[in-house]
């Protein structure tokens, strides 16, 4: 018994703890790691190594080698341990050929003395084949998005009717006191019609000339024919 303390004492000298990402994302058919590792690293081919599903189902089991006896029928022939990266104190699992049922909460053991372990929970999310798991966590985003879009709407909904509500008040104060609404309009208009009405009384005068020169030659013409018949004599 002394000698087993004393190994396990070697295999893991002080503290340790286990890290790796708690959320790992895949598509049906595809591979994924799930990671743990031993920090600091240390050499854990002399310990027992376990994975397991939802705490019930043994994924992988590593005692002076790989056991294949405890585990579970779904994952047989589908999984992989490392052994040489055990050294490093890697103890992360391959999954191979993942199905929509391996999705769920992974759990990885390091056992150095049969009172004393340490664990790290992994998350697996399955997506369907040729779809991006990511799209899940999208929802609240897009929803963010619609928010935003909306606040926009509004805003300018509520900036157009106040530059119209501002615009009425500025009518109404102008007709009160009498004064034209658009007075550069007004008197754009008002010197149109001043230069038509000028060119309106510049046309009898023209006409008046016009008469006033038929006159004179009508009035020649008497003389011109007098002096005709003078000279066939």
């Amino acid at each position: 018994m002394s000698a087993v303390i004393l190994k396990a004492l070697f295999i893991f000298p002080g503290q340790y703890n286990l890290t790796g990402s708690e959320e790992i994302k895949a598509q049906v058919g595809s591979d994924v790691v799930l990671p743990c590792l031993v920090k600091p690293p240390v050499n854990v081919r002399e310990a027992v190594v376990e994975w397991m599903f939802n705490s019930s189902k043994t994924v992988h089991l590593f005692r002076d080698g790989d056991d294949p006896e405890p585990q579970d029928d779904r994952y047989k022939d589908r999984t992989y341990l490392n052994h040489a990266m055990l050294e490093h104190g890697n103890i992360s699992l391959k999954l191979s050929n993942v199905t929509k049922n391996d999705e769920g909460i992974y759990s990885c053991f390091v056992r150095r003395l049969p009172d004393l372990s340490e664990e790290k929970h992994v998350t697996l999310i399955v997506g369907k084949e040729n779809e991006n798991p990511d799209s899940r966590s999208k929802g609240p985003e897009t929803g963010v998005n619609c928010c935003v879009v909306a606040g926009v709407i509004g805003g300018g909904v509520v900036a157009a009717a106040l530059i119209i509500l501002i615009f009425i008040t500025y009518c109404v104060i102008r007709r009160c006191r009498g004064e034209q609404i658009f007075p550069c309009c007004c008197n754009k208009s008002q010197n149109e019609q001043g230069r038509n009405d000028g060119g309106m009384e510049m046309e009898p005068l023209q006409n008046r000339r016009g008469n006033g020169n038929q006159g004179d030659e009508a009035e020649q013409r008497p003389l011109q024919n007098l002096e005709q018949p003078n000279q066939n004599v």
